[in-house]
């Protein structure tokens, strides 16, 4: 598997340098909407997580949605109403008030804590059997190749949320450090297959974060690499945030998706629309929700439908790219149809606007 993971990564890096050269198909309307779905993806994970569910079946109880929502109008309200420290940490004081009153009313969760006693509080890596071979199964190369095209779209629009959220100035996107962040994102996944961990991506939550709190300084990144280098050390620190109560997650990702749906809607709003955009806009929207809703239904669709329609994001992204092309071929048409005035010595102004001798 550590050589399908690198391999993952090298297919996002060999995408990045190609998405400089899309500044053309990505209008304002497309971008918001891009920008948009990267909120929307997380919808499902939100909530489930939210009502304590970990399985299909599980029941909802009353106290996990006491949790959640006492988690989440905390973040909201400290975000509303606090100042200086108080907003800019919202989320984590949400988050510590969520997890105590969970420690309060579920004995359960306190009960999982008991688990970290057993972990060391710092101990060095250690090179286990993971370390010693990197296999390679071509026969599942496709999925894999598959799977770093959607991890690539999926990194897109979290770059171009996050570029919108810091330079919201910008008339339209500037791919050059969208083409950065895509190639880091690929040789860091290439990197861990190659130590022998996850795949990694880029996350939605974060980039929702830091338009919440307007703190969106690129130093930020910088500490926050150095401090999970450090926790690698620390195994005990590491297993108890692992057990963070599953309402006061989905709370937390809930307050962060919300600045990513709403701030792609401030986008696709931002100039008049037209029929050619309400086409684009609402087919993607259909077709890319429709996989998060009918998961079925594309597994019993043929592999190359698969390939595309695999999650809402990178499904509405292709689709929103692809209508919008084909949706203005008849202004490119008129273009080359109807030579320029001053271009053409044959053309003469008459009656009529275009009369040829």
């Amino acid at each position: 598997m550590r050589g399908m993971i690198i391999i993952a990564g090298l297919v996002e890096m060999a995408i990045a340098p190609m998405i400089q050269k899309l500044n053309k198909v990505f209008p304002p309307y497309v971008v918001g909407l891009v920008v948009a779905m990267v909120g929307v993806s997380i919808i499902n994970q939100s909530i489930t997580s939210f009502f304590g569910l970990a399985f299909s079946g599980d029941a909802i109880k009353g106290s996990d949605i006491f949790v959640g929502t006492f988690s989440l109008m905390t973040m909201v309200l400290a975000n509303l109403w606090g100042k200086g420290f108080f907003k800019m940490y919202c989320l984590l004081i949400g988050i510590l008030a969520g997890w105590i009153l969970a420690l309060i009313l579920m004995p359960e969760y306190l009960h999982n804590l008991a688990v970290v006693k057993d972990f060391p509080i710092f101990a060095l890596p250690v090179i286990g059997p993971e370390f010693k071979g990197i296999t390679f199964d071509f026969t599942i190369v496709i999925p894999f190749v598959v799977i770093g095209v959607s991890g690539s779209l999926k990194s897109f629009g979290n770059l171009l949320a996050a570029q919108k959220m810091s330079e919201p100035e910008l008339k339209e996107p500037n791919f050059i450090p969208i083409r950065k962040g895509l190639m880091a994102d690929g040789f860091s996944t290439a990197l861990a297959g190659l130590l022998g961990g996850m795949a990694v991506d880029t996350s939605s939550s974060n980039v929702g974060l830091a338009g919440a709190t307007k703190v969106l300084s690129r130093w930020i990144s910088v500490c926050a690499g150095v401090v999970f280098v450090l926790l690698a050390f620390f195994p005990k620190l590491i297993t108890m945030l692992s057990m963070m109560p599953k309402p006061v997650m989905g709370a937390s990702l809930i307050f962060a998706g919300s600045f990513m749906i709403c701030t792609g809607l401030q986008e696709m709003f931002s100039e008049a629309w037209n029929p050619r955009i309400i086409f684009v806009v609402g087919i993607s929207l259909f077709f890319g929700l429709s996989t998060a809703s009918l998961p079925s239904l594309y597994a019993r669709a043929p592999h190359f439908i698969q390939t595309f329609f695999t999650d809402p994001l990178p499904t509405t992204t292709v689709i929103a790219i692809f209508l919008n092309q084909v949706f203005r071929l008849d202004a490119v048409f008129r273009k080359f149809a109807l030579p320029e005035k001053s271009s053409n010595p044959k053309y003469k102004k008459g009656k009529h606007e275009h009369e040829w001798q």
